[in-house]
């Protein structure tokens, strides 16, 4: 298991970029009924048979999976 800190908890442009990149990535959510997934507490994205956490507290956003899904993330998001 992989984890990285993606962004302050208040930082909503960096909170939609990474919401974007999972769904270009074809995560889903398992939690899909709200407006976003991304509310406080912990999230879990599926992929085929991969999971991904995302937990987001009142200070920070960051995620954990598979080394090779996280780091995918982490590549597209820093636009890479």
């Amino acid at each position: 298991m992989t984890r990285i800190d993606v962004c302050a908890s208040d930082d909503h442009d960096a909170i939609d970029r990474l919401q974007a990149v999972l769904g270009e990535l074809g995560w889903v959510a398992d939690d899909n009924w709200h407006d976003s997934p991304l509310g406080l507490g912990l999230t879990r994205f599926r992929r085929g048979g991969d999971e991904l956490t995302v937990f987001r507290d009142a200070w920070a956003v960051d995620l954990a999976g598979s080394e090779a899904a996280v780091h995918q993330l982490a590549e597209r998001l820093s636009g890479r």
